[in-house]
């Protein structure tokens, strides 16, 4: 198929922010709010503190704002460590169809754009709607059927940049043979492999797709050229990292549905196709009285992704656990809780979690969505305590409400903010779209407590 970029990038630059649906203008709030939460609430992981000695010695001017810290650094160090810090916890949102994680480089951009040239709150919405819009529908070419892409392909990685190309583009009000010649040059950077999973190096592809989304951006307005075909030329995008590509993805029903509107905020800390999971073992946990040690078995039944992606029985550090479905059901249901304070060392290590990690057994069905999960706990005593989750928590059919986001949000400011001004930033962040511009609420996410 011809002409998906350059349709992507017409759309993008003729469909303004009055254009679009009140709820999807609404839905682009919800994902920066959620963004501004999951950026201060990683700020201080070990990824972050590791990375900023290398950047602060090769940075250039100190001019764009670190969420949750003092330091400054340059626009695109910025929105590499920006980025990476809103995945370093994995409570960051997730498009389902894809499993990329949209608002986590597109956020990070934009604060830094903002702080570089007039930005409004309706511009900032409207991108971050169009940047989710674009790339998500692009990785639809390598995830809708018959197509095929390999499992070690991190989407997020593949697709982010791209979509960091269109909001960047729309930021600085690009026309469309710039926008389609920013989505070629991220298209060219386009990488990730989901084997970094449960390391550093997993947030890294973060950063470095922001990074290189904006990039993008910044050789475009200097006039630095690339063809308009790299997304579906015979050499390019869709047939080098897919299988039986499906160019016509990218158009379906553009303008009429919203993949940001399928968007999942999650509620728990961890890969997002271990959620089910999580609402599963936490209703029975919640719902009945037993003694953990008197556990013999936990018997699960999930969709294939799932176990490709996140069966690590034996987590030592924070990175593994985030992504390890068998920490999470083991926690869960000892617990009852399933959130940041379960991926404390003392809980890593405990020797019942590491027990019935251990005790877990995993039946894989093609016929169990990604949003779903059966869990059985089996006792010494022969009784059997089970759960099935149709839809979990956050996702499309169950979304998180703007309580829901305010909550988490304000849960995770308050590692690097005061209560006080973390209540005031997620105040702020609900009315980004009435800012004429965004830069004063941008700096405000960088003085830290």
């Amino acid at each position: 198929m011809t002409g998906v970029t350059r349709a992507l990038a017409r759309f993008a630059v003729a469909t303004k922010y009055e254009a679009l649906p009140p709820a999807i203008q609404h839905e682009g709030v919800r994902a920066f709010v959620n963004w501004v939460g999951c950026a201060a609430g990683g700020c201080r992981e070990d990824a972050i503190e590791r990375a900023l000695p290398v950047l602060t010695e090769f940075n250039g001017a100190n001019s764009s704002t670190v969420v949750g810290r003092r330091e400054k650094l340059d626009a695109l160090n910025a929105t590499f460590i920006n980025s990476m810090s809103s995945a370093a916890l994995a409570y960051n949102d997730t498009h389902f169809t894809t499993v990329a994680h949209p608002t986590s480089p597109l956020g990070a951009a934009l604060v830094a754009l903002a702080e570089r040239q007039p930005l409004s709150g309706k511009e900032l919405v409207r991108a971050v709607v169009l940047g989710n819009e674009i790339q998500c529908r692009i990785g639809n070419i390598l995830c809708t059927p018959p197509a095929e892409n390999a499992i070690g392909l991190s989407m997020a990685g593949l697709v982010g940049c791209i979509g960091v190309a269109v909001s960047g583009g729309i930021a600085m009000g690009f026309n469309e043979d710039q926008i389609a010649t920013a989505m070629g040059h991220a298209a060219n950077q386009s990488a990730g492999l989901r084997e970094a999973h449960a390391s550093n190096a997993s947030q890294f592809i973060q950063g470095h797709t922001a990074r290189c989304g904006l990039t993008a951006v910044f050789l475009t307005a200097h006039g630095f050229t690339c063809n308009d075909t790299l997304i579906e030329g015979p050499k390019g995008f869709g047939v080098s990292f897919g299988t039986r590509p499906q160019f016509d993805a990218a158009l379906d029903r553009l303008g009429e549905f919203w993949e940001i509107s399928t968007l999942a905020y999650k509620p728990y800390p961890s890969g997002f196709v271990i959620h089910p999971l999580t609402d599963a073992c936490l209703e029975i946990a919640r719902n009945n009285s037993y003694d953990p040690v008197q556990i013999e078995r936990i018997e699960l039944t999930i969709n294939p992704l799932a176990k490709q992606l996140t069966s690590r029985p034996t987590p030592t550090n924070i990175n593994q656990a985030v992504v390890s479905l068998e920490h999470w059901t083991a926690a869960s249901l000892i617990y009852k809780a399933a959130g940041v304070a379960q991926l404390a060392a003392p809980i890593l290590s405990d020797p019942l979690v590491k027990k019935l990690r251990a005790s877990i057994k995993i039946t894989t069905d093609e016929a169990v969505g990604r949003e779903a999960a059966s869990v059985r706990v089996v006792f010494k005593d022969g009784k059997a305590l089970e759960a099935s989750v149709k839809d979990c928590r956050g996702s499309a059919r169950r979304p998180l409400t703007d309580e829901d986001i305010s909550i988490k949000t304000l849960d995770q400011l308050q590692v690097a903010f005061s209560k006080q001004a973390a209540e005031k930033i997620v105040a702020e962040a609900w009315k980004i779209e009435q800012y004429p511009l965004v830069a004063p609420f941008c700096k405000t996410l960088g003085t830290a407590a």
